[in-house]
C-alpha cells in the first residue's frame, strides 16, 4: 500500500540546499549550536554500545522543542536502553520505529529523531517534522504517521539527498529553515506548482486573486 500524499523537493540544485543549511546554522544561538553539537555528538557512544542511554535521550528532549524530558519518566530503569538497542538491530524501517514508541513519551515523530541521529545505518532517516513536511508539500495535520507514509518520506528524502550529494542532516536542516523562512525568500526559490499551497498556508484567500 502506498501513501497517496504527494512530495515535492523545492530545491533544484545542491548548493540552494546548502545555502539554507547555512541560514539554518547562522540564525542558531550559540546555546542552540552548542546543544545540537552536544547531542549529534552521542552518536559516538551509540555505535560504541549499541544503544542510547536515558540521560542522552534526555538531552535530546531538550533539543527537540515540543518533547520535554519528563515524558520519559515514566520508564523504568534500563528500558530506553533496552528498547533502543532492539530497535538499531532491526533491518525493517517501519519496526525501527514503531520498536521505539515501546518508550514511555515516544511517539513516531521523536522516534524517527532518535533513528535520524542515532541509528548505526549508513542511509539515515528523516525526521517527521511539521515544518520538513511542510516544505515538501505535506500537512502534517492531515497526515497520520503510519507504516505507508514513513516508507515512502523515507524513500524520498533518502533518494533526493542521494542525488544531491548531501547528509539527510544537511537536507533536514534546509527543509526546517525553509519552512520558517520569510515569504519574499520562499518565492524566489519554491516552484509554482507548490505557491498556491503555500500562500494558503499562510493566510491568503486564493479566491479574492484576480
Amino acid at each position: 500500500m502506498q501513501s497517496a500524499h504527494i512530495m515535492q523537493l523545492p530545491f533544484t540544485t545542491r548548493e540552494e540546499i546548502l545555502d539554507w543549511e547555512a541560514r539554518y546554522l547562522k540564525k542558531q544561538s550559540k546555546n542552540q549550536h552548542g546543544l545540537e553539537q552536544t547531542v549529534i555528538g552521542f552518536s559516538k557512544n551509540v555505535l560504541a554500545h549499541g544503544y542510547l542511554r536515558e540521560a542522552e535521550l534526555r538531552k535530546m528532549a531538550q533539543w527537540k522543542s515540543h518533547f520535554t524530558p519528563s515524558k520519559l519518566d515514566p520508564n523504568p530503569p534500563g528500558r530506553i536502553e533496552h528498547v533502543t538497542r532492539a530497535a538499531f538491530r532491526l533491518n525493517d524501517d517501519w519496526e525501527k520505529l514503531k520498536k521505539l514508541t515501546d518508550i514511555d513519551g515516544v511517539g513516531e515523530s521523536v522516534a524517527s529523531v532518535i533513528l535520524h541521529l542515532y541509528d548505526p545505518d549508513p542511509k539515515k532517516y528523516p525526521i517527521l517534522d511539521k515544518h520538513a513536511l511542510r516544505s515538501i508539500g505535506i500537512d502534517s495535520r492531515k497526515v497520520k504517521y503510519d507504516e505507508p507514509f514513513w516508507r515512502k518520506y523515507v524513500k524520498f528524502c533518502r533518494e533526493k539527498a542521494d542525488d544531491h550529494g548531501v547528509s539527510m542532516r544537511t537536507l533536514d536542516r534546509a527543509l526546517y529553515k525553509l519552512s520558517k523562512a520569510d515569504a519574499a525568500s520562499i518565492l524566489k526559490i519554491m516552484p509554482e506548482e507548490m505557491l498556491l499551497t503555500e500562500l494558503a498556508r499562510r493566510g491568503y484567500d486564493l479566491h479574492s486573486i484576480k
